[in-house]
């Protein structure tokens, strides 16, 4: 994914950061066999890559971000995944997290920023919790599954239904807890994508002032908001939930001998998808990014491009994986490679990001002018 090089010094520092990633590269490729087979990213190369600058690319420049262009942080996601997908799932979904945190009352994001100078935050968006409300805040209770990077984070945002007295739901919304408030059961335990440490959370009644509570962002508070935080709100999400797919295929691709010679147009075929899919989708985020600094909100047709080119991505990936290892001829390093990563990409495609069909359904009602009422996922 090449990097849209931004004026001033936002630009200068978001290249910095990308810098700073690839010469670390190596040494996550190397260690990508071990975090695999012990089920874990060591917490210094999280530690790197908080050095690097990577955690605080989403961040809001107020509170010592950089505000990175969304392709940019992208790029950063898709290279680290190459090297290792786990720890590229990993780092995207931790840093991805900060994005949205930044859609929080200040006081909230004060709390997080202000008391940690590296925190790291976890999210579960299924809405398996329960929020009841006690005196000016709320009492959380609940379990949560699947929370990516849960042991590197110092907080969880978690989705939870808001009930009443009479225990019907009146509404949805997402909190934010310390780690003081929650704990961690150990049950990931994967095929692939090992090293992410999704394990479940649970949460016992912690209270949560209601400032610590976000729900759906409004129009006025958007308009308030710098261009980054305008998008669309499952726009970072489910690029994040593939660009590590793409860089698996890169990966599979450097991994391999191109095999014998008549294979190497099915090769090359494959590798164009891959890049015609990295192009698609810095055109439509460029598109988005610049409704936003428009402040402008982006139409149907548009969303629906850019969902449809993304989950079109992530299937993509896995096809061009699968040609560059039926025409391959192989060897024992790159084949020990290809067996982590398939793992890998089998794991990650099941994230609700890749689901191609539901999305293709939307994009074909639209095309015959039918009503399209969720476009979000």
């Amino acid at each position: 994914m090449v990097t849209h090089r931004t004026g001033g010094r936002g630009g200068l520092m978001t290249q910095t950061v990308l810098s700073a990633v690839r010469r670390l590269l190596p040494r996550i490729a190397e260690a990508a066999a071990t975090v695999d087979r012990d089920g874990a990213v060591d917490p210094a190369v999280i530690e790197s890559l908080h050095t690097a600058g990577l955690f605080g690319m989403l961040r809001p420049k107020e509170f010592g971000g950089l505000e990175a262009d969304p392709v940019e942080y992208l790029t950063v996601i898709r290279e680290l995944s190459a090297a290792c997908t786990s720890t590229g799932w990993l780092a995207g979904w931790l840093g991805v997290n900060t994005w949205h945190l930044s859609l929080f009352d200040a006081r909230a994001q004060h709390d997080v920023w202000s008391s940690d100078p590296q925190p790291l935050v976890c999210e579960s968006y299924a809405p398996t919790g329960r929020l009841e409300r006690a005196g000016d805040g709320f009492r959380l209770s609940g379990r949560w599954s699947r929370c990516t990077g849960i042991r590197h984070a110092s907080w969880l945002m978690a989705a939870a239904v808001l009930v009443g007295e009479d225990g019907a739901a009146q509404d949805f919304l997402v909190a934010l807890v310390p780690s003081d408030d929650y704990r961690v059961d150990a049950t990931w335990n994967s095929v692939g994508l090992r090293g992410i440490g999704a394990d479940d959370v649970v949460v016992s009644g912690a209270m949560v002032p209601r400032y610590r509570t976000f729900g759906w962002v409004s129009g006025d508070q958007i308009s308030t908001l710098a261009p980054l935080y305008r998008l669309p709100q499952p726009t970072m999400y489910i690029h994040t939930g593939t660009v590590p797919l793409l860089g698996a295929a890169d990966c599979v691709r450097a991994a391999l001998d191109p095999g014998r010679g008549d294979a190497l147009g099915a090769v090359g075929m494959a590798g164009a998808d891959i890049d015609l899919s990295v192009r698609q989708i810095e055109r439509n985020l460029g598109d988005l990014m610049a409704c936003a600094r428009a402040a402008g909100s982006p139409d149907t047709e548009l969303v629906l491009r850019s969902r449809r080119d993304q989950v079109l991505a992530a299937e993509r990936a896995v096809e061009a994986i699968e040609t560059f290892v039926a025409h391959s001829a192989g060897h024992d390093a790159g084949n020990a490679v290809v067996e982590r990563v398939w793992r890998d990409v089998q794991t990650a495609r099941t994230h609700v990001a890749s689901n191609v069909e539901q999305v293709l359904e939307l994009v074909g009602r639209h095309a015959f002018g039918m009503e399209v009422d969720d476009i979000l996922w």
